[in-house]
């Protein structure tokens, strides 16, 4: 009898060599997603220092050049002035005087019906800030007519038509015009104001500022700023950062940031009262080593100069 027997069958799976190509394989894809993870991780990081470091140069170019250019130089607002700072006076607000009462000086409000634009301030003045107004004197000769400089003692805001804001009757406001959320502000001046300041002549309100250059407790070098108010405790406030990190302060001509003097000939001075234009040079530097080719890293610098021209110069 004839006898038929059945192969025995194979059973389904991978022999040790697909295995061993199947994880060759994978371990070579899976290297090629890190590294390209790893590229756009630090691409994207760099990039962001890129860009943190050109904002914080834009910031200061942005800021400084708005306050400079309201110095006069000719009128004594310059109080020091270096390569590394600059102490000058800080023109925040300016209006007219609406009312002249015992030498106290009322302005006109800052909304007017009419439309017109008579006063104007980034901030509110408080006791403590600084004014100059312009005297016309007793009589027409030029050699009374000046600036007078008053330090603000009392500000008294007035929401009526009262004869000690700036009413109706002087022909600078209208009926509305003066209101709780647009007040006329009396203020209280030392020393008093001369009754020849008359309606209507120019107050420009400023504070003392200083900026500079200067190192952190991180040890990174910003831009600062502080302002003082008399009556304050303390009267200069603390230096505070409002753009960095730059380049370290060197005397060599690579500070982060650098003020330079001209006078109106061109140049360079270190007379206060002869400045005609300011150059500002600011040099940023990034926080860590910037790679975008794939080599090797490197520290991102930039820079950015403005010249700036003072008021009443030429």
């Amino acid at each position: 009898m004839l006898t038929i027997r059945r192969a025995p069958s194979r059973r389904a799976g991978f022999t040790l060599i697909e295995l061993v190509i199947a994880m060759v394989l994978m371990s070579l894809v899976g290297g090629a997603i890190v590294k390209l993870l790893l590229r756009q991780q630090r691409f994207y990081n760099s990039t962001s220092d890129l860009i943190q470091t050109r904002q914080q140069i834009r910031q200061a170019a942005a800021m400084l050049p708005s306050d400079l250019r309201g110095i006069s130089s000719i009128g004594g607002d310059i109080f020091s002035m270096s390569d590394s700072a600059l102490e000058f006076r800080s023109v925040f607000g300016s209006s007219v005087v609406c009312v002249n009462a015992g030498g106290t000086l009322s302005t006109v409000p800052r909304n007017l019906a009419s439309r017109a634009t008579m006063t104007n301030w980034a901030t509110t003045p408080v006791v403590g800030d600084s004014l100059v107004v312009y005297n016309n004197g007793a009589t027409l000769a030029v050699a009374g007519q000046g600036w007078l400089f008053y330090r603000i003692t009392a500000v008294t805001p007035v929401t009526t038509n009262a004869a000690n804001g700036c009413p109706n009757a002087t022909g600078l406001t209208r009926a509305g015009d003066i209101t709780a959320a647009n007040p006329s502000l009396q203020l209280g001046l030392t020393p008093a104001a001369p009754n020849t300041i008359a309606v209507g002549a120019a107050i420009r309100f400023f504070r003392h500022v200083r900026y500079r250059i200067y190192r952190e407790t991180d040890n990174q070098w910003y831009l600062g700023f502080y302002n003082c108010l008399f009556g304050r405790v303390p009267v200069c406030n603390v230096t505070q950062p409002i753009a960095g990190p730059f380049q370290p302060y060197a005397t060599n001509g690579t500070s982060g940031v650098q003020f330079a003097y001209y006078d109106v000939a061109g140049a360079v001075t270190a007379n206060p009262l002869q400045v005609a234009r300011i150059s500002l040079v600011v040099r940023g530097q990034s926080t860590g080593l910037v790679n975008l080719s794939g080599g090797g890293g490197t520290v991102f610098h930039d820079s950015l100069r403005i010249e700036v021209g003072l008021r009443n110069r030429q």
